[in-house]
């Protein structure tokens, strides 16, 4: 069925749940939260919600409501608390409740995930929306800080090397990242990428692109379905959500001054026509090293090296 209910308009929307994130685009999903729950109240319709109140919280409150029974889950958020909601729901690479639709309404800084996509519709309609697509899910898996095994699930991208680096900067509760931020969400994550990329050298390690194995020096490794991240940078590549396939950017190694000149093709999407840039399209990758390199999923970072990933082909159902 396409379109949505507008007769679902003055009624209750009793099997659906939106987990909001206030804390989203740099605080600025408050007030967008605000405007919308007042335009919900002037269309009469009744919602039930959550607010998260720390990182990860996202996750608790879609086990919650899996347990309730809600059958729709709308995210009100940016890209990570999409993520979050997505590792409530998913369990041994299965829905929890193979009836669940997932549904993103962008209130974050840069929602790389909707660039996947062509939506005109406002966040009611999409609230609203009969239209259920199934789209493809990556999953990696990676050493946990204290040894253990980590497996986490994402839509968007995947990192390891100096961009997870410079996530791990920005991520850091320190005086000045915090400073920064307030003024802006950008500016903070520009910072921390300068800083990262003034300290973070390179690393040697073996990747597969479907097992056929070789040794590089990198820089950083990228693991994406949306060709977007950072809010303005973007691969340059018209990936799409249901193509059943991992999209692998490299950066082999280079000097900081050469990385640094490098950035403004990453914000005219020509990095992969640069010398350095390699991709590759495959089914599962797996990298390793023997430094201790982060990986992070989605803007947070899980853990560290090694690392393997494959594509779950059309296994999550979400509404546009």
């Amino acid at each position: 069925m396409g379109g949505y209910d507008s007769s679902l308009a003055m009624k209750e929307l009793k099997d659906t749940v939106i987990i909001c994130n206030p804390r989203a685009g740099g605080g600025q999903a408050k007030k967008r939260w605000e405007k919308f729950y007042a335009q919900l109240q002037e269309k009469g319709i009744t919602v039930n919600f959550s607010f998260t109140l720390y990182p990860g919280h996202a996750i608790k409150l879609a086990k919650e409501a899996l347990l309730s029974g809600y059958r729709r889950i709308a995210v009100f958020g940016g890209d990570g608390t999409f993520n979050e909601v997505i590792q409530g729901v998913i369990r041994d690479d299965e829905l929890v409740n193979p009836d669940l639709v997932l549904t993103f309404l962008c209130a974050g800084s840069s929602c790389d995930f909707d660039k996947l996509f062509k939506i005109k519709k406002s966040l009611i309609e999409r609230l609203l929306s009969n239209d259920v697509i199934k789209i493809d899910l990556c999953r990696v898996r990676c050493r946990g800080f204290k040894g253990e095994n980590v497996v986490r699930y994402f839509v968007v991208n995947s990192s390891t090397g100096v961009i997870s680096h410079a996530i791990a900067e920005f991520n850091r509760s320190t005086r000045f990242i915090n400073f920064l931020k307030k003024i802006s969400v950008d500016l903070g994550a520009i910072v921390s990428g300068i800083r990262a990329l003034a300290s973070f050298g390179t690393f040697n390690g073996t990747l597969s692109f479907d097992n056929n194995e070789s040794e590089w020096s990198l820089k950083n490794a990228t693991v994406f379905k949306s060709s977007y991240f950072g809010g303005g940078m973007n691969y340059g590549l018209s990936s799409k959500a249901d193509d059943g396939v991992l999209h692998v950017a490299t950066i082999d190694t280079v000097n900081s001054v050469r990385l640094f000149l490098l950035i403004p093709s990453l914000y005219t999407g020509r990095i992969l026509k640069k010398k350095p840039a390699k991709y590759h399209k495959c089914k599962s990758f797996k990298i390793d090293s023997r430094q201790d390199i982060f990986v992070e999923t989605d803007g947070e970072i899980i853990g560290y090296l090694p690392a393997e990933y494959n594509i779950l082909p059309r296994k999550l159902p979400i509404s546009l």
